[in-house]
C-alpha cells in the first residue's frame, strides 16, 4: 500500500483548515509537520533534509527558523483551535484531561494539559518556560490557564482532570478546579491526613497494607480548613508505595493508570520518536510553536498506529500506538517527504512553496 493512500496528508490539510493561520503559514506548518514525520526527528537540520526535494537545504532550514520566530504564530489562539479539533475527533462525552510537567534537560520546562485517548495522550495546551524562571502566576494559575484554554475550545463538555502527586497534592488546585466545574482525580502524598465522619485522623498511607484497597468519604488537607473529598488507597503487590488518591466523586482506582499515558507520550516525543529532547530549540516562545507541530505530527502518527495490526511476537508487541505508526511510516518513507505528498510535486514546486 503506497504511503500517499494513507490519510496523513488529507487529515493534516483538514487540521490546518481549522487553525487561525494565514495561507502561507499553513503551507509552512504542513511542510514542517511532514518533515518531522518523514525525518523521524524535529531537529531542524533533519527536517530541512526531509524537505530538500522542495528547495535547497539552507532555504528550508531558514524557512523553519522563520516559522519558529514568527509572532503571528500565536500560542493561545492556535491551542484553542487545535484543542477544538482534537476534542471533536477523539473525545468521549466525558473527556479526561491529564496534566504534567516535562523537561528538556536543564534548558526548558513545559507544563502540558493533554487528552487521554486509548493508547496515548494528545497535547492540547502547553506553556514553556526556563527551568529557573517559573511563570510569575504560580503553578495553580498556570495549570488553570491551560485548562481554561481547553474549556474555551469546547465549553459544553464535562471534564475530569488527572494529576500525579507532585501536582495533585495541592488543595488550591482542587479548589480552583472546582471553581471551573472540573472533576479532579489526583494522586497525593501518602502523608496527607484523612479525617472521617467521627473526627478520627490518619495518614492515607497508613490506611492499608500491601495488597489491600481502601476507600471512603471524608476530609483532607487540615491546614486548609479540610476539604470534603472521596479518597481511596490502593497498594498493589510488589509495589514500593501505595496510590493515595482523592477525587470529586467515586472513581475506579485502576482508572488512575490512564495518567501514565502522558509520560509515554513525552517519551514518544523525545527519545522514542521525534528527538524533542535534542531539538536545540530553547527559547520558550519558539519551543511553544515547535510543540504545536509535534502535537499534530504525534496525533497523525498515533492515528496511523491505530490502524496497524499489533504484532503477536517480539519486542514490537510492547510498542505504543505511536511507535507502531512510526514503524509503519519508516517502512514506506525514505528520508524525504515525497512519499507523503498526494502526488509527485511539479517541477516548479520550489517556486510555489517559497
Amino acid at each position: 500500500m503506497p504511503m500517499n493512500s494513507l490519510p496523513i496528508y488529507h487529515t493534516l490539510t483538514t487540521i490546518l483548515k481549522s487553525l487561525p493561520l494565514s495561507t502561507k503559514l499553513k503551507r509552512v506548518t504542513r511542510l514542517f509537520t511532514l518533515g518531522v514525520i518523514a525525518g523521524g526527528s524535529c531537529q531542524l537540520s533533519d527536517v530541512a533534509r526531509a524537505l530538500s526535494p522542495l528547495g535547497t537545504l539552507d532555504s528550508q532550514y531558514r524557512r523553519l527558523q522563520r516559522f519558529l520566530a514568527n509572532p503571528r504564530v500565536e500560542r493561545e489562539a492556535l491551542q484553542r483551535a487545535w484543542a477544538a479539533w482534537v476534542l471533536t475527533q477523539f473525545a468521549p462525552s466525558r473527556p479526561r484531561l491529564l496534566v504534567d510537567e516535562t523537561k528538556l534537560s536543564t534548558h526548558l520546562s513545559i507544563m502540558v494539559v493533554g487528552l487521554w485517548v486509548d493508547g496515548g495522550c494528545i497535547p492540547l495546551a502547553w506553556r514553556c518556560y526556563h527551568a529557573k524562571a517559573y511563570p510569575k502566576e504560580g503553578q495553580v494559575k498556570l495549570i488553570c490557564g491551560l485548562v481554561e484554554t481547553v474549556l474555551a475550545a469546547d465549553p459544553a463538555r464535562s471534564y475530569d482532570l488527572l494529576a500525579d502527586r507532585g501536582i495533585g497534592t495541592s488543595p488550591d488546585l482542587i479548589k480552583a478546579s472546582h471553581d471551573l466545574n472540573i472533576r479532579v482525580f489526583f494522586r497525593v502524598q501518602g502523608t496527607v491526613k484523612f479525617q472521617n465522619a467521627h473526627g478520627c485522623q490518619i495518614a492515607l498511607k497508613d490506611m492499608v497494607k500491601e495488597g489491600e484497597h481502601w476507600q471512603g468519604c471524608g476530609e483532607v488537607f487540615k491546614k486548609c480548613g479540610w476539604l470534603k473529598i472521596y479518597a481511596q488507597v490502593l497498594w498493589g503487590q510488589g509495589y514500593r508505595d501505595p496510590w493515595c488518591l482523592v477525587s470529586t466523586e467515586a472513581v475506579a482506582a485502576q482508572d488512575y493508570g490512564q495518567r501514565f499515558q502522558q509520560e509515554c507520550s513525552f517519551r514518544d516525543l523525545k527519545s522514542d520518536g521525534f528527538d524533542w529532547n535534542t531539538s536545540h530549540i530553547w527559547l520558550p516562545d519558539h519551543a511553544e510553536r515547535l510543540l504545536l507541530v509535534l502535537a499534530i505530527a504525534y496525533t497523525l502518527v498515533m492515528s496511523l498506529g491505530m490502524r496497524v495490526a499489533r504484532p503477536q511476537r517480539g519486542r514490537a508487541t510492547r510498542y505504543s500506538l505511536f511507535r507502531l505508526g512510526l514503524e509503519q511510516i519508516k517502512s514506506f518513507v525514505h528520508p524525504t517527504i515525497l512519499p507523503l505528498l498526494p502526488h509527485p510535486p511539479p517541477r516548479f514546486m520550489t517556486c510555489v512553496v517559497q
